[in-house]
Parts: structure tokens; sequence; C-alpha cells
């Protein structure tokens, strides 16, 4: 059976209702549910993951300095990392219009990645 989750405001309105005799759970149920709605009005700052910004960045400048279209798995081996992260980087790069991704000559061949300016465009970043 599908366990059904309750939020904490939910879980306070229940507290209120069954408590309703006592003005001071009362009180600080609606206490709690204010802080709660104030909580979530406000809006939230995505987080920059610094070490996956540098990674990004690393790979751009490689793409600059090679010469060659690179695959996936190519570039993978050269960071020595997962083809998953190398692929999450790429995606990412390409989002951005700094990378570009050419599609193999045949239906089973590897995309190929090359960076989009050249290496007077790492310096102005």
């Amino acid at each position: 059976m599908a366990e059904i989750k309750i939020t904490q405001k939910d879980l306070y309105n229940r507290i209120m209702v069954a408590m309703a005799e006592d003005p001071e759970v009362v009180a600080l149920c609606e206490k709690k549910i204010a802080q709660i709605e104030k909580n979530a009005s406000r809006p939230r700052k995505a987080r920059v993951n610094q070490e996956v910004v540098n990674f990004r960045n690393d790979v751009y400048e490689y793409l600059v300095k090679v010469d060659e279209p690179k695959t996936n798995k190519e570039l993978a081996a050269e960071f020595v990392v997962s083809a998953q992260k190398m692929s999450a980087a790429l995606r990412y790069l390409v989002s951005e219009n700094r990378v570009e991704r050419h599609e193999g000559e045949k239906k089973s061949s590897p995309a190929t990645f090359t960076a989009i300016g050249d290496a007077e465009d790492i310096e102005s970043e």
C-alpha cells in the first residue's frame, strides 16, 4: 500500500484541531505554520557547484586547444572521468553554445564535439 506523506503544515493543522481547547498549543501551531509559509514564499538561490563549473571550463578549454573533434568516450578517457560525467558537461556546454555536437556519418558512429570559438574567447571569460 502506498504511504501517504504529510507536510509539516498539515501536521500542525491536525494538532491545532485536536488540541483546540489548549490555547498555548494552538498559538504554537499558528506560529509554526506562519514560519513555514514565510519560508516557502522566500525565493531560493540556485546553488553553484564550483567543482562542476571548473570541470566544464576545463573541458571547453581542452576542446579549444585540440584541432580535431573528440567523442565523449575519448574525452572521458583523457580527463579520467566516467562517460556520464563527461556527457553531462558536454550537454551543458552544447546548451550554452560553447560546444558544437556533430552526429556521426553512420547511425552507429558516435557523436563528436568541437569548441565554438577559439583561444582568445577563453581569455575574455
